[in-house]
């Protein structure tokens, strides 16, 4: 059994330009098995995910510090992999609130987490520049702190919706790079020429969101780009979700059963968990 610091190093080493290895999210202690059996490198939590699993929005809020970090501890327990946190916005606004977060990430096992710029105050819903990037280097100081190789990854929130949009994107990223973040991500970098064109201006690793309708870059095309590593964030808990509640609508309103033809076996769900290294 690996330790926490081999897991970390492990992790770390993961992050390479043009690696792009994938990193799937699991929402619960079952598909993190799962996703173990399937011979993915690393794994990571996803807020959307474990909010869903506790019948709640995905809305911030909801989810609070200790029960975003007792679900990371849980999948931490659960896999042999390295696993990411996906801990919003560190559950508060100021550069403490970041700090103590990433401690407490550290703390319950987790090799990586990432810190959002988005504030949850809808009349500004991204912190200033200034805030945002002291944030972030609060968080770095803590992980140099207490575990050097614990990656720290630094989010963009906002939409990119043109040229201008994408360079005040790619200032964000560079700002938090400069500020210690080992990884940079913005969900809203979906199209190939403002990825490419992000990758040419950055200086730290690109996590790309592949989880999402509409996206038909492949795995291949990413790496040829760049792109050191892909999530999958909500994607795979949204399938889960949506076929749960298909097959449930389907037999209620048809009051037929054929749904389940379509439903994995038993053995086979006792396959995969076998599966696990």
């Amino acid at each position: 059994m690996q330790s926490i610091q081999d897991r970390r190093a492990q992790f770390m080493a993961l992050h390479q330009p043009g690696a792009a290895f994938l990193m799937p999210n699991p929402f619960d202690t079952g598909t993190a098995h799962i996703l173990e059996g399937l011979r993915f490198d690393a794994l990571a939590t996803t807020s959307a995910g474990y909010a869903f699993s506790r019948g709640l929005k995905d809305a911030e809020g909801l989810i609070t510090r200790d029960l975003a970090l007792s679900h990371a501890e849980e999948i931490v327990s659960a896999t042999t992999l390295p696993v990411n946190g996906d801990l919003e916005n560190g559950f508060g606004d100021t550069p403490e609130d970041a700090a103590e977060t990433v401690r407490g990430a550290i703390e319950v096992g987790l090799c990586g987490c990432s810190i959002e710029d988005y504030s949850t105050d809808p009349r500004h819903p991204y912190y200033d520049l200034e805030l945002a990037v002291e944030r972030i280097r609060a968080a770095a100081d803590m992980k140099q702190r207490l575990a050097p190789d614990f990656v720290l990854t630094a989010r963009s929130e906002a939409p990119i919706a043109d040229a201008e949009h994408l360079e005040k994107t790619i200032e964000r990223l560079n700002a938090f790079s400069k500020a210690g973040a080992d990884c940079v991500y913005a969900p809203e970098l979906i199209q190939h020429d403002d990825i490419v064109a992000a990758l040419n201006k950055l200086d730290k690793p690109l996590n790309v969101l592949a989880g999402r309708k509409a996206f038909h870059m492949t795995r291949k095309e990413l790496a040829d780009m760049g792109v050191a590593r892909i999530s999958i964030g909500g994607g795979l808990a949204r399938i889960a979700y949506g076929a749960f509640t298909a097959a449930a609508e389907d037999m209620k309103d048809s009051g037929t059963f054929g749904c389940f033809d379509r439903a994995v076996g038993m053995h086979d769900i006792d396959a995969f968990l076998r599966g696990r290294a």
